[in-house]
C-alpha cells in the first residue's frame, strides 16, 4: 500500500485552503470561470507558498487523521473566502436599493457571472466592485492574507471558537448599514424626489404623479449616479483598503 508523503500532504492542505477559498471569491466563483483554471491557479499559488510555510506532525498514514485535517482547511478558507464576499454583497447591496427606488428593479436581465437575475444598477456596481477590487491591488491583499494565515494558524490549527461567530455575525450585520452608507448620495436624492412627488401627488391628486414620475426617477437616477462616482468609488476603495486588518482578526479568532 502507499503512503502520501508529509511533503505531498504539506501541499494538499495548503492547495485545498487556497482552493476553498478562490472558490467564493467574486470573478473567481462565477461558472464563467472554469474549475480547472480554478484549481490550476490554486495549485499555483500553493506551490510558491509550500517552502514558507511551516506545519505540525502531519498523520502517517492514518486516512482518518488526514480527513479531519482537510475538514479543517476548507472551514479555513471558506471563512476567509466568504468575508471578501461579503464585502462584495454591501456594494451589491446599495445597487439594490438605488434600483428598488429608481424603478430599474423592474427590469432585470440575467447576469452572465452569478447566473442570477439582477437590475442594471446592481449589475454596474457589482461590476464597479471588481474593477476596483482588481485596481487597488485587494487580490494581492488576499495573496498576502493566505500567507499570513498559513504562517499564523499553522495547517490543521483552526477551530471554530465562539468569537469567531460572534464576529461574522457582526460582519453580516453590517451589509446593510455599509450599502447605505455606500450608495448615500443616490439613495438620499431619490428619497427628495419621491417626498417632492408625494406632495404634488396632494396637490394635484388628478394626476398619478408616480406613475408620470417613473421615468423622471430614472433619470435622475442616471444623473445624480454619475455625480456621485467621487464619493462612491472612495468608498468602495476604503471598503478594500482594511482586508489585510481584517485577515487578522479573523485569523486570530480562529486560532
Amino acid at each position: 500500500m502507499t503512503t502520501i508523503t508529509p511533503d505531498i500532504q504539506k501541499l494538499m492542505l495548503i492547495f485545498i485552503r487556497t482552493l476553498s477559498i478562490m472558490w467564493l471569491v467574486p470573478l473567481f466563483s462565477s461558472r464563467t470561470v472554469s474549475g480547472i483554471f480554478k484549481a490550476g491557479l490554486s495549485l499555483l499559488i500553493a506551490f510558491l507558498l509550500f517552502d514558507s510555510v511551516e506545519t505540525g506532525p502531519l498523520p502517517d498514514n492514518d486516512p482518518v487523521s488526514f480527513l479531519l485535517l482537510i475538514i479543517k482547511e476548507v472551514f479555513t478558507g471558506v471563512t476567509i473566502g466568504f468575508f471578501v464576499r461579503v464585502l462584495f454583497l454591501a456594494v451589491n447591496v446599495a445597487g439594490g436599493i438605488i434600483s428598488l427606488q429608481s424603478g430599474f428593479s423592474f427590469a432585470r436581465f440575467m447576469d452572465p457571472f452569478s447566473t442570477s437575475q439582477m437590475s442594471i444598477m446592481e449589475e454596474v456596481t457589482n461590476l464597479m466592485a471588481m474593477i476596483i477590487f482588481f485596481a487597488v491591488d485587494a487580490h494581492h491583499v488576499l495573496i498576502k492574507g493566505l500567507a499570513v494565515s498559513l504562517k499564523e494558524l499553522p495547517v490543521g490549527a483552526a477551530a471554530l471558537n465562539p468569537s469567531l461567530l460572534q464576529y461574522l455575525i457582526n460582519t453580516t450585520g453590517k451589509i446593510f448599514a455599509t450599502g447605505l452608507r455606500i450608495g448615500a448620495p443616490v439613495i438620499t436624492a431619490l428619497f427628495l424626489v419621491d417626498l417632492s412627488l408625494g406632495i404634488l401627488s396632494r396637490m394635484i391628486p388628478q394626476v398619478n404623479i408616480f406613475i408620470e414620475g417613473v421615468s423622471m426617477k430614472i433619470l435622475i437616477t442616471a444623473i445624480i449616479f454619475s455625480f456621485s462616482l467621487a464619493v462612491i468609488v472612495p468608498g468602495i476603495v476604503n471598503l478594500f483598503r482594511g482586508l489585510d486588518a481584517e485577515f487578522l482578526k479573523i485569523i486570530r479568532t480562529m486560532a
